[in-house]
């Protein structure tokens, strides 16, 4: 895409607006992009688990030298990209939702940027292809009302929130993801699986709703 940041947001908006935001554009043709073969065999790549057999990174060969991408580390991030590719009617929800949503980071709102990885790739490739089914939505992309989020929140629990070990595999996957495919260690990789659990937590208990989307500029 030529883009120099992909930015993910996450924000608790009303759920009057959640409920209505799809009708309100409802008058629009909803048509997604063209999806490339390359795509459809991807998805069915990472979807059946077959990924999971496969090294995303190789040592470095250097003890200070970042992990170095395989060629499915490549094509997981390619997948990300092109899975939340969307057309003009989705867009103008998203923008529509993103001026709802708290106008600073906080409890109501997490944020990640990303110079070219992208945080989305970052958390999935984290949570592994089993457990990021747990997370709502679309990788990454959901509109979710109050009671969607009620019933979404025990499987964003289960897959953001895991106990002990899980949590410092997760922790260290993301970070090699981070390092090795955009070259910034000092990305916070725990706040990638704490700030999107914390935005549903809240609006669970506000009787809120979430809108979440990738964009790359």
């Amino acid at each position: 895409m030529g883009s120099t940041a992909v930015v993910w947001s996450v924000g608790v908006i009303p759920d009057e607006e959640a409920e209505e935001l799809p009708m309100r554009f409802a008058h629009l043709p909803l048509e997604s992009p063209p999806r490339s073969s390359a795509y459809r065999a991807s998805m069915d790549w990472w979807s059946s688990g077959a990924a999971e057999r496969e090294p995303f990174f190789a040592p470095s060969g250097s003890l200070a030298g970042a992990p170095a991408p395989t060629p499915a580390a490549y094509r997981f991030a390619d997948l990300v990209t092109e899975a939340a590719t969307v057309g003009d009617t989705v867009r103008q929800i998203q923008d529509a939702g993103a001026a709802l949503m708290p106008k600073t980071d906080g409890p109501g709102r997490y944020v990640a940027t990303a110079r070219t990885a992208g945080p989305v790739a970052a958390l999935f490739y984290g949570l592994g292809q089993a457990t990021s089914e747990l997370f709502p939505g679309w990788f990454g992309d959901f509109l979710l009302t109050a009671a969607e989020v009620r019933a979404a929140l025990p499987g964003a629990r289960e897959a953001l929130a895991p106990p002990g070990a899980r949590r410092d595999e997760a922790v260290a996957r993301i970070a090699a993801w981070m390092t090795g495919m955009e070259d910034a260690p000092d990305f916070d990789a725990g706040e990638l699986l704490d700030g999107p659990l914390r935005v549903l937590e809240l609006a669970a208990a506000t009787g809120s709703g979430v809108t979440a989307f990738s964009r790359w500029f």
